[in-house]
């Protein structure tokens, strides 16, 4: 059967296939995009989205009908995976399914990093229980903090941001860097406290994370989760 994999962020679509050769194709697109979108022929689509967004679920079901399915809450009864949140349907399906993806790639007690429009920090041990976690601001809404509450730190149209760590000699620059380091003291405290962790890093700013903390970059944990539910929960389509 042959199955597209979206995941809906906050911003950003982005979509996986594999074709009848065999062959990975990926794509991605802005939400008001979607309807320009050639998607394959496929059987099913299954999206995973971090909140309902009706207009884009109804975007989505004109295009595909009965073959969508839409995921915006984790399933209650998957075998790899036990919860710890007393309402497991609050927890983020972007988190739930970066964890079932990051258990393809290792046995052991994991500790995923999503960096995207939040940063989330969550725990799996190695027999599957979600220890808990944590969620900061990541980098975009940690600037938008700064820029929208303060009087004089403000994003100068001839101010350009750096992605270096050194002291900043602009606004933008001493905002952007700051952010950054803030950033990499708080993961880097995390996998201080919780050395007996695998980290396995994901998200859309989660490259250059990786690359400051010198550990290996996983971009597609969610739909690596996604591919999860396709061989088991779903099997039965």
């Amino acid at each position: 059967m042959s199955v597209l994999l979206i995941d809906a962020g906050n911003t950003r679509i982005k979509w996986r296939y594999q074709g009848d050769d065999g062959a990975v194709h990926r794509g991605g697109c802005a939400h008001a995009d979607v309807a320009a979108q050639q998607w394959p022929a496929v059987d099913r689509a299954l999206v995973a989205s971090v909140h309902d967004n009706p207009g884009l679920h109804r975007q989505l079901h004109q295009q595909f009908a009965e073959r969508l399915v839409w995921l915006s809450h984790p399933l209650l009864d998957h075998d790899h995976f036990r919860h710890c949140y007393s309402h497991p349907e609050r927890l983020g399906v972007d988190r739930w399914l970066a964890m079932l993806g990051a258990r393809k790639h290792s046995d052991a007690d994991l500790l995923v990093v999503d960096a995207g429009t939040a940063l989330t920090v969550d725990f799996l041990s190695s027999d599957n229980q979600h220890e808990g976690g944590f969620i900061v601001p990541g980098l975009t809404l940690a600037q938008q903090a700064l820029w929208q509450n303060t009087e004089r730190v403000r994003p100068y149209q001839d101010e350009v941001a750096s992605e270096q760590l050194q002291p900043g000699r602009d606004t933008v620059q001493c905002v952007t860097a700051g952010i950054r380091r803030q950033q990499i003291a708080f993961v880097r405290s995390v996998l201080d406290d919780f050395t007996g962790y695998v980290p396995l890093f994901t998200g859309g700013d989660g490259e250059w994370l990786a690359v400051a903390m010198d550990v290996p970059y996983w971009p597609e944990l969610i739909f690596d989760g996604l591919d999860t539910l396709c061989a088991g929960y779903f099997s039965a389509w």
